[in-house]
């Protein structure tokens, strides 16, 4: 099994090779990591070589079965996803899944699933997938996509083997960017070193976004509580998600793996999967009590911002949620 284009994790790499050469690719994994670190990417090649026609060097990128996974149009190979803001998976998506999944594959050995459960990973669709994940039919894999595996059901994390994934080396990233996305050199750099050489922050950046504001502004929220006057600098910091829903969105998400990062290094336990380690060291400064709830704080005002709660108001009470003891 090859990775094409596919910078670092050589680890994961290696560890989805020996399976794959041996014949013993698992039938359920779950790739984690911060948005942008190729979670998806990753999927759609281990799909490719699982249907690739020359084994050997799968996926060649050229058998009537690659060309056909690459133009998604291959028979054996779904991808489920939500739509809308968090592109959450409906339970409508996985029943539809769980009729397709025990048909025979048409030309290929497995029948490969893409399952990318976006920003916000229910419950309900899990439980409904559960089924398939303890006794799954005959040549079916589910690679099951996430910001993090502890938003996952225990039961579906304990029947799959999960993979961390984290951003290639700044110096990698800026070259790929470079060869790749025609970018100025020095602009690559630049961009390698604010985002961490996560490659999908990095390219939505050279393209006018506002990966870089979100990544920063988190960080400095995160950074702002530690202070003894944090409450009136938080209201500062916050000050321009009042009037941008899909930034404040955004930095609710990043802010999630950073809290979730810090428990992990209080813990001594787990891999860390947001992009900002040197923020969460810090906050492993916080009680732990305090430190424990603030992973599920952000993921209930993301909720709230689902419900369309007036942003300036929600950003009022997001400072004040922050800085309880």
């Amino acid at each position: 099994m090859e990775f094409p284009g596919f910078l670092g994790n050589e680890r994961v790499k290696e560890a989805l090779r020996s399976a794959f050469s041996a014949g013993r690719f698992p039938h359920a994994v779950i790739f984690q990591g911060e948005a942008g670190c190729g979670k998806r990417t990753l999927a759609e090649l281990v799909a490719k070589a699982l249907v690739c026609r020359v084994r050997e060097r799968a996926p060649c990128g050229s058998c009537p079965s690659c060309i056909r996974t690459a133009a998604g149009s291959h028979p054996d190979v779904r991808v489920i996803q939500g739509s809308g803001s968090t592109k959450a998976v409906s339970v409508e998506a996985v029943r539809a899944l769980l009729e397709d999944a025990y048909r025979m594959p048409e030309e290929a050995d497995y029948n490969v699933y893409i399952i990318d459960f976006g920003g916000k990973t229910m419950d309900a669709p899990q439980n409904k997938l559960l089924k398939l994940i303890e006794e799954p039919p005959k040549g079916a894999v589910f690679l099951m996509i996430s910001p993090s595996a502890e938003a996952m059901l225990p039961t579906i994390r304990s029947r799959a083997q999960i993979f961390t994934l984290r951003p290639p080396e700044e110096e990698a990233a800026a070259l790929w960017l470079a060869e790749n996305r025609q970018a100025d050199p020095a602009r690559a750099r630049e961009l390698a070193a604010l985002c961490g050489g996560n490659l999908g922050r990095m390219q939505e950046e050279l393209e006018g976004g506002g990966a870089s504001q979100a990544q920063a502004l988190a960080v400095q929220i995160a950074q702002t509580m530690l202070l003894p006057t944090g409450a009136h600098r938080l209201l500062a910091a916050t000050f321009p998600l009042q009037k941008d829903r899909a930034l404040f969105r955004e930095v609710l998400s990043r802010l999630t793996s950073i809290f979730r990062d810090a428990c992990v290094l209080r813990c001594g336990c787990g891999e860390l999967v947001g992009g900002a380690p040197s923020a969460a060291d810090k906050l492993c400064a916080l009680p732990m009590r305090r430190l424990s709830r603030l992973p599920d704080l952000t993921q209930e005002y993301l909720q709230k911002l689902d419900r369309n709660a007036n942003t300036t108001l929600l950003a009022a009470s997001l400072c004040a949620d922050l800085t309880k003891p």
